[in-house]
C-alpha cells in the first residue's frame, strides 16, 4: 500500500478494529487453527458477496538496509506469479472467470492480500488464497520481471510530489527506527535481489503461524468454519517467533527537508509522533484529528486559509502503527507561502491545548451559541464506522489488522471509548503530542530555473 493511501484509509480501519470485535452469537466466530492461523468470520447477509482478507505480520519494520524492498517484491510475486501447478496466467484467468477482485497492500507493519467475489464462489476464494499465498515458487527470470515493475513504481512515487513528500516525512519522523524505512524499498536492494534471497525471506515470514484470515459476507458461519479448517488446517506450523522490536521513540529535535521538483504549486507535509495502535491516548488523538483537520468544520484549514489565500487543500490524518503512531498534516499552496504556513500550522497545533471543544466549556448564552466540535467529531467517527462496516472488504481488512496488531487481553469497544472522551482529554492530548516542539517537515517546491 502506498503511503498516501495508507494515510487516507487508516481512520476507518482504526474505528473498526482498534476495539474489541463485537461477537454476535453464531453470526461471528473467532478461532485459531492448530497451525497458529488466526481466523475471524462475520456473516453479512443482504448482498451475495464474499470478502476474504489474509494478512501476514511482516512489513517494512521487519526489513533491514540489506533487505529493504523484499516485502514489496513479494507482494507482487504472490499477486502475479502463481503457485506450483497454477502459473500466474492461470491464476489470473481463474480470477476473471469467477468475477473476482484481487489486490494486495504493503505497509510498515503488515502485508495484506484481499479477494472479493460472488459468494457462490467461496470455495474458490479460500483455495486461491491458500494456493497463491502459501505455495510460492520463484525463479530468477520471473523475479527479474517483477523487479522492473517495482523499480518503475519507485520512480513514479519519486516523481509524484505528494507521494514523495508523504513517504519522506514519515521516514524522517521515524529515522533510526524500523519504521524509518520506506515501504517502497531501496532501489539497490530491489535491483540486486536474487530468487534465493527472496525465497529465504518468504519462507521465514509467510507462514500460517504469522498470519490472520478474515472472511466477511453472505455465508453460514458453521459451514464456513468447516471450509476454513479443511482448506487451511493442513498448512504446517513453522514455530515462527516474531523478533522483538523497540517502540518508536520520537524525534529529539525537529527535522526539515526540502525537495525540488518540476511543479508549480508547493506542498508541505508535517509529521508529529502520536500514540501507537494499543495506546489509550489513541481515542483523544483520533478525535483531535477529526476536529482539527478532517471533519465538517475543521479548524486548521479555516485558520490557514484566512492567513493565506493561496492555500488550496489542507489534510490531516492519524496513523496508528503497532510500534508508534504519527499525525500527518498536508498543505498545498503557493510555494512562496510555505515557510509562513509551516509556522502558522505549528502555532495552531500548539494552541490546540488551550481550545474549547465542547459546549460544556462555556457558560450561559455562550454555550447556546458555541459550536460543539467534540460531539460533531464523535458523530462523524460513528458514521464512518457504520459506513465502513457496510463495506465488507474494509471490515475484513480491519479485522486481520486487529488480530495481528492488538496486544491487549481485553480491548475495549472503540466507539464506546470515543464516547467517553471529554474536552479536557483533548487538551491533554494536544499538549502531549503537539506541544513538544519536535516534528518532521518536508516541503516540495519548484526546481530552480523552472517556470
Amino acid at each position: 500500500m502506498t503511503v498516501r493511501r495508507r494515510i487516507g484509509t487508516v481512520l476507518l480501519l482504526a474505528v473498526l478494529a482498534a476495539g474489541r470485535p463485537a461477537l454476535a452469537g453464531n453470526g461471528d466466530r473467532a478461532f485459531v487453527l492448530d497451525n497458529g492461523l488466526r481466523v475471524f468470520l462475520h456473516e453479512k447477509r443482504g448482498l451475495p458477496l464474499l470478502h476474504v482478507v489474509t494478512a501476514f505480520n511482516v512489513g517494512a519494520k521487519d526489513e533491514s538496509e540489506a533487505t529493504s524492498g523484499l516485502v514489496h517484491l513479494l507482494e507482487h510475486c504472490l499477486l502475479f506469479r502463481g503457485s506450483p501447478g497454477r502459473p500466474g496466467a492461470e491464476v489470473a484467468a481463474g480470477l476473471r472467470r469467477h468475477g473476482a477482485y484481487f489486490n494486495a497492500h504493503t505497509g510498515p507493519d503488515l502485508s495484506v492480500f484481499e479477494i472479493s467475489l460472488p459468494a457462490e464462489h467461496a470455495a474458490f476464494a479460500l483455495r486461491n488464497q491458500r494456493d497463491v499465498l502459501f505455495g510460492l515458487e520463484l525463479d530468477q527470470a520471473a523475479l527479474d520481471e517483477e523487479k522492473e515493475v517495482i523499480l518503475e513504481e519507485i520512480t513514479r512515487m519519486e516523481d509524484d510530489p505528494e507521494r514523495a513528500a508523504a513517504d519522506l516525512v514519515l521516514r524522517e519522523l521515524f529515522a533510526g527506527h524500523p519504521y524509518g524505512r520506506s515501504a517502497y524499498g531501496r532501489r539497490e536492494v530491489v535491483r540486486t535481489a536474487t530468487a534465493e534471497t527472496v525465497l529465504g525471506f518468504y519462507n521465514r515470514y509467510y507462514a500460517a503461524d504469522n498470519c490472520a484470515l478474515a472472511v466477511v459476507g453472505d455465508f453460514e458461519a458453521a459451514a464456513m468454519e468447516r471450509s476454513v479448517r479443511e482448506i487451511f488446517g493442513p498448512l504446517p506450523s513453522t514455530g515462527f517467533r516474531a523478533e522483538s522490536l523497540p517502540a518508536a521513540a520520537g524525534l529529539k529535535k525537529s527535522v526539515t527537508r526540502r525537495i525540488e521538483r518540476d511543479v508549480e504549486d508547493g506542498y508541505l507535509y508535517l509529521a508529529f509522533a502520536a500514540p501507537d495502535y494499543n495506546h489509550p491516548d489513541q481515542y483523544a488523538v483520533a478525535l483531535l484529528v477529526e476536529i482539527l483537520g478532517r471533519g465538517i468544520n475543521p479548524l486548521l484549514p479555516g485558520f490557514l486559509r484566512r492567513e493565506r489565500e493561496s492555500v488550496q487543500t489542507v489534510g490531516m490524518a492519524y496513523l496508528a502503527n503497532r510500534l508508534g503512531g504519527a499525525v500527518v498534516v498536508s498543505i498545498k499552496a503557493s510555494p512562496k507561502d510555505l515557510p509562513y504556513l509551516e509556522r502558522a500550522a505549528v502555532s495552531s497545533l500548539r494552541q490546540a491545548r488551550n481550545e474549547s471543544y465542547s459546549k460544556k466549556d462555556f457558560q450561559g448564552d455562550q454555550a447556546l451559541l458555541a459550536y460543539d466540535h467534540l460531539e460533531s467529531a464523535k458523530l462523524q467517527i460513528g458514521l464512518a464506522a457504520a459506513r465502513a462496516e457496510d463495506l465488507g472488504l474494509q471490515l475484513a481488512g480491519a479485522m486481520v489488522r486487529h488480530m495481528l496488531l492488538n496486544a491487549r487481553e481485553d480491548p475495549p469497544s472503540y466507539i464506546e471509548e470515543i464516547g467517553r472522551v471529554d474536552s479536557g482529554d483533548l487538551r491533554q492530548a494536544a499538549a502531549k503530542y503537539f506541544s513538544r516542539g519536535e516534528f518532521a517537515v518536508v516541503s516540495v517546491v519548484p526546481a530552480r530555473g523552472s517556470k
